[in-house]
């Protein structure tokens, strides 16, 4: 494994023990930064067998670093935007698939992108322009998206027509995919230049990341672990462990998501956001393009683009990789919801929600899948056409409370961690509850900051030293050193073809 240069020189004696709960891609991410920078001694307890399991919300995730979508609250789109630039520039070039996504306006009343002054959707795409102007003055060696006036592009309602055949939605005699009302169907349309994780691919880099970090002794990993309560006591955090002994450590983050919030925090005496948590069952399908749609619509599977139906009805189609589509659509996408203070003792949902899902549905899987086709192809009409794989399913958590409408919906902030405790050692417990995709890169090095501001406190590191290597500034934008950027693993080679088609397959991606 490549070594990195040190921006920071803490000895071993020096360095805390760290125990992380979780190996998601965000356990994953602090792990790495920490054991690859030699910041701490770190261990990441796992209750299943595997890092980036079936049941991770990593895993199931269709992959698209959002930013647009959230163009109801234009603070949490900027804020989202520059955590997706700082997310293309820290991870290899290999795991990104498609690099546009279409967002189409459902040609209906209520329909916010359309008649909310403020928000519609050619509003928010001369916002967006702006952001990414404002950008790159400031970066301007982070041109992922070409020029300011090539991110965002409109497509109104003259020219949605035109614009239609590249979603493969031209006029089809013998499946008569589009019919004349088509151009009455969809209001209008925004292109923008957008990263969409290849699953794949993202899947096998994060892997391969923690695999390298253990065969190389920069961590340790304990697999089918499942933590079941921390303690503290005068020295340090205390992990009591399913059939095991008790293990010490200076600093705890509980990074474990849906699953995390089943173990009691060790205490309720610490900084606590009292707004609480939202935590949602998502299901999705998973698709293939078969070989038969692939020849009644030539070049579908070379030309299509992600696209996603904004504000009245939400769905979308994704490429996560090769030849596979993930869909969602809004009847049938949130299947159980609950909302709750976040200084609940424990919460159990999580697990009963990965048994139960039959029973939450209401029908079978199959049945499930055949409803999400029904209801995206009322707009994407070739998508019945699409082969069945299976259904995908993850418990996502969201600080936050219950939102009133779908524009205060799109209100995020930028703060994963709902819980904190200091310890009288100067170690920490965080608990952080969730965090989209997009966000994972900035969470992960704020929070190596916050471990670092333990070594300011103890006189091992200066508060300048940190800052040359990874500063926030007034707007909460993260700036990282050069020294730094490789933490994520942007130096690993690809791993051969035939490795990774392995590791899809024994980790189930597809």
């Amino acid at each position: 494994m490549p070594r990195t240069k040190i921006p920071f020189h803490i000895s071993p004696k020096e360095q805390q023990k760290i125990a992380i709960i979780g190996a998601g891609a965000m356990g994953i991410s602090i792990a790495s930064i920490l054991a690859r920078l030699e910041l701490a001694e770190v261990t990441i307890f796992e209750a299943e067998s595997k890092p980036f399991n079936s049941k991770s919300a990593s895993t199931n995730n269709t992959g698209v670093l959002h930013h647009f979508i959230y163009g109801g609250h234009r603070n949490t789109l900027e804020m989202l935007f520059k955590q997706t630039v700082l997310f293309r520039k820290l991870m290899p070039d290999y795991i990104f698939g498609d690099s546009q996504i279409n967002y189409l306006v459902p040609n209906e009343p209520n329909n916010t992108a359309i008649n909310r002054e403020g928000v519609t959707f050619k509003e928010v795409a001369i916002f967006l322009r702006d952001v990414y102007k404002k950008y790159l003055i400031k970066h301007p060696y982070d041109n992922f998206f070409g020029k300011p006036e090539e991110i965002a592009e409109i497509i109104d309602e003259e020219s949605i027509k035109y614009f239609l055949p590249s979603l493969g939605l031209s006029t089809n005699q013998e499946k008569n995919w589009v019919d004349k009302s088509t151009k009455r169907t969809f209001y209008g349309a925004v292109k923008v230049k957008q990263p969409v994780l290849n699953m794949g691919e993202y899947c096998t880099h994060m892997i391969n990341l923690i695999g390298l970090l253990i065969n190389n002794n920069f961590l340790s990993f304990k697999g089918n672990t499942r933590v079941k309560s921390i303690w503290i006591n005068d020295h340090e955090f205390e992990l009591e462990i399913k059939n095991s002994n008790q293990l010490y450590f200076d600093t705890v983050i509980n990074a474990g998501y849906g699953g995390g919030l089943e173990i009691p925090s060790p205490s309720l005496q610490g900084e606590i956001q009292k707004e609480g948590n939202i935590a949602k069952l998502k299901v999705y399908g998973l698709y293939k393009i078969s070989e038969g749609l692939k020849s009644q619509i030539p070049g579908l599977a070379e030309s299509f683009s992600s696209t996603i139906l904004i504000r009245g009805q939400y769905g979308g189609i994704i490429k996560v990789g090769y030849d596979f589509i993930a869909m969602f659509y809004s009847p049938e996408y949130n299947q159980a919801e609950l909302h709750f203070p976040i200084d609940t003792n424990s919460n159990q949902f999580y697990e009963q929600w990965h048994k139960n899902l039959p029973q939450i549905m209401g029908r079978s899987e199959k049945e499930m899948m055949k409803a999400i086709k029904d209801g995206i192809s009322r707009w994407i009409p070739w998508a019945k056409e699409l082969e069945d794989v299976k259904l995908k399913k993850a418990v996502q958590v969201y600080p936050g409370r219950q939102p009133a409408n779908d524009l205060e919906a799109a209100k995020r902030d930028d703060e994963p961690v709902r819980y904190r405790y200091k310890h009288q050692n100067g170690g920490r417990y965080i608990h952080i509850t969730g965090s989209k995709l997009t966000s994972i890169p900035y969470n992960a090095f704020k929070i190596v900051r916050e471990i670092l501001s333990t070594y300011i406190a103890k006189g091992i590191l200066t508060q300048e030293q940190v800052n040359q290597h990874i500063a926030i500034d007034e707007s909460h934008e993260i700036t990282i050193s050069p020294q730094m950027e490789y933490a994520l693993g942007k130096d690993l080679p690809q791993m051969d073809s035939s490795e990774r088609e392995k590791i899809i397959q024994e980790w189930n991606v597809y």
